[in-house]
């Protein structure tokens, strides 16, 4: 078998006023099964790099070869783009979803899901957080959450809905409404707030509800620190990245300081990117993403690295459906599992790129791990017809 055409899907949903961008790979084998995968640089600024680093890599590297070898192709492209030896999410993000695909073609050939191939289950059961529900518009565009009294609203509307773990940001909506980056320092009027969301949350929704606190790296050390110590109080489950993950020194002193378990990995790529934080243990649950951090085979052993050092897990997802797929995959077969990111509301234009999204299908805040070949899931030919993309054989 060997690989003889790839797609490459740009689903950028701007048009349809959704802020967000998946990138989509399909491989494609002369035997005619085919692997999907996806480049998680569906936010921020950084998917139409995306789509150019995996045209070159597809075309130089990937047709033409063995799907099943895929071990020799994660190590190809890491060595052989020269940018893989120190690159960033634009080339571990390319890597990551050639890597998915491949796997999935395996899965696919083999009529396994992808999990078997890596070691078997160990976990039946997947227990989720729900992220993406406090950032949430209402029909005149204003932010849903400003006053602690309207996050516990939406709060109890998530736990409603079955699940028992709920993340925010509580920095990212200033007293005046507006969804933005805090400064390093944050003033006196937001700190407050900040932490009266928090405490509101945990006073209306009792002590069994775990509240996980997001940073997106954006504070400065001594802001965390001092926050951090005051959030304490009311028991976030972890304290996900206070400070710039580029300055482990920085982490670690807000970790060593703030009694919350602290969380961090969303910027950080492949087994040599996380080596200093697990050696180091600067926090005591890392956050690989399964679309950047270099796809399952390098997640999984960036899982087995960490449970040397008692470190767990928690696959960081916020992408599109494949990227759903792929983390499930993962979480099945590792034994060091803490818990994994959901995002049960975001548009219906994200989860319709597939025929069968994950994302939906939670039940009290759980997912059943699936049994389908692959990845288990397929493109929805009609929805992914609808946006531009480049075939290559």
């Amino acid at each position: 078998m060997k690989i003889v055409a790839a797609d490459i899907y740009d689903c950028n949903m701007h048009p349809y006023g959704v802020r967000f961008n998946p990138v989509i790979l399909r491989l494609t084998t002369d035997e005619g099964v085919d692997g999907v995968g996806e480049l998680a640089l569906a936010y921020g600024t950084g998917s139409a790099a995306g789509v150019g680093m995996l045209k070159q890599m597809v075309k130089r590297f990937v047709l033409g070869a063995d799907p099943g070898r895929i071990e020799a192709m994660w190590h190809t492209l890491f060595r052989r783009t020269f940018w893989g030896q120190g690159g960033g999410p634009v080339v571990y993000g390319g890597i990551s979803a050639i890597d998915e695909a491949l796997w999935d073609i395996k899965g696919k050939a083999l009529g396994v899901p992808a999990y078997e191939l890596l070691g078997g289950k160990v976990n039946d059961t997947i227990r989720l957080y729900a992220n993406g529900w406090s950032n949430l518009r209402d029909e005149r565009g204003r932010m849903r959450n400003v006053t602690p009294e309207e996050y516990v609203e939406s709060a109890q509307k998530v736990v409603a809905d079955g699940y028992d773990a709920l993340k925010f940001d509580p920095f990212y909506i200033t007293p005046q409404g507006i969804n933005r980056s805090p400064e390093r320092l944050v003033d006196k009027e937001l700190a407050d707030l900040s932490v009266a969301r928090l405490a509101a949350l945990r006073k209306a929704l009792g002590p069994d509800i775990d509240l996980l606190i997001e940073v997106h790296g954006n504070l400065g050390t001594m802001t965390a620190i001092e926050i951090g110590r005051r959030m304490a109080e009311y028991r976030p489950y972890f304290y996900e990245e206070p400070v710039d993950a580029m300055n482990v020194e920085a982490m670690l002193k807000v970790s060593r300081n703030v009694p919350i378990p602290i969380a961090a990995g969303e910027r950080l790529y492949t087994r040599y990117g996380f080596r200093e934080y697990i050696e180091k243990q600067v926090v005591d649950i890392l956050q690989p993403d399964l679309g950047l951090a270099g796809g399952l085979s390098e997640v999984k052993k960036i899982a087995a690295y960490a449970e040397t050092y008692n470190m767990h897990i928690q696959p960081h997802h916020c992408a599109g459906p494949i990227s759903t797929a792929a983390s499930i995959q993962l979480d099945a077969c590792i034994t060091n599992l803490a818990i994994q990111e959901w995002r049960p509301y975001a548009e219906q234009r994200v989860y319709d790129l597939v025929e069968e999204a994950y994302d939906t299908q939670a039940v009290n805040g759980r997912l059943q791990v699936p049994d389908k070949p692959g990845l288990g899931v397929t493109l929805n030919e009609e929805v992914i017809a609808s946006y531009p993309h480049l075939h290559i054989e």
